[in-house]
């Protein structure tokens, strides 16, 4: 790869880290009026594929339109922000070449991620989100040696 590309690569990356980091953080903000624990009970989910099997629901036998494209926008969008992570990861990172490695680092940065969001009152904990992000991390990830090669 190119110095000049790798630079590419590399401001890229870090403009996709700044959208992931609004998406995740700074796009919104609870305003319940809960107590602060109560919260953080509600708005965390440990079971694998509860929430995942719940959109399904709303897309197989659409109830509105409004929660059909909830569905779809949490489905679809916590799959395809992740599509990039997979790519780019292994470009600029030679140790990250190997699948499981950045999946790992993912699934790590992720479950922090979603730890703070809940904490700070940013978002909600849910063990699907991670699932989601994983699997698009892992259809982004043949894309790198597209980005690497010559």
């Amino acid at each position: 790869m190119t110095p000049k590309r790798k630079k590419f690569y590399i401001a890229m990356f870090l403009f996709y880290l700044g959208g992931l980091l609004w998406v995740l953080f700074a796009r919104s903000r609870c305003e319940e009026a809960l107590p602060y624990w109560d919260h953080v009970c509600q708005h965390t989910n440990l079971v694998p594929l509860h929430t995942i099997a719940l959109y399904w629901r709303l897309l197989v036998n659409p109830v509105r339109p409004v929660l059909t494209q909830l569905a779809v926008y949490n489905l679809a969008g916590n799959v395809l922000l992740f599509v990039p992570m997979g790519a780019l990861l292994p470009t600029l990172f030679p140790k990250l070449r190997k699948f499981w490695k950045a999946l790992l680092v993912v699934a790590g940065v992720m479950v922090l991620a979603e730890i703070c969001q809940v904490l700070f009152l940013t978002g909600s904990c849910d063990v699907d989100d991670i699932i989601l992000n994983l699997f698009g991390t892992a259809l982004g990830y043949p894309l790198y040696r597209v980005l690497i090669s010559d």
